[in-house]
């Protein structure tokens, strides 16, 4: 169990919105206009935190959706990844459940969950059309 982790309960921010897709989901931030892509487990992960849970909580869900001891660190590292970019904030009180575990995944097995964010905030991929720079179609 990694000790760098907050003790503390953590909650999804409101401004980071998921699309959930066949073999994990995207997230975007609202805020920073960035996205990560994660996997199926990692999903699991993130969708703890959906409703508020500790790290302990979120990594004990994961066992129950077959994730070993030897996955801890993996596990660990998406939490990280979800402090250090600011995706969650603190929470006070109880949370909610986020479900049953055996539903998150939806069938998928378990795997070394990966979340990985995007060199390109949305910002700088997406050009408007009214952009002076691009050429108008004729």
């Amino acid at each position: 169990m990694s000790t760098d982790l907050p003790a503390g309960r953590l909650i999804l921010r409101p401004d980071v919105v998921s699309t959930v897709l066949h073999d994990g989901a995207v997230l975007l931030d609202l805020r920073s206009k960035y996205f990560y892509s994660a996997n199926a487990s990692a999903w699991a992960v993130v969708q703890q935190f959906e409703a508020g849970a500790t790290a302990y909580e979120a990594r004990r869900a994961c066992a129950a959706l077959g994730a070993r001891e030897a996955d801890s660190d993996a596990i660990d590292a998406v939490i990280r990844h979800l402090v250090a970019d600011d995706l969650v904030e603190p929470l006070e009180g109880p949370g909610q459940p986020a479900g049953e575990p055996a539903a998150i995944l939806e069938g998928a097995a378990w795997s070394a969950p990966s979340l990985t964010r995007h060199q390109e905030p949305l910002q700088r991929i997406m050009v408007s059309a009214f952009d002076p720079g691009i050429p108008m179609a004729e």
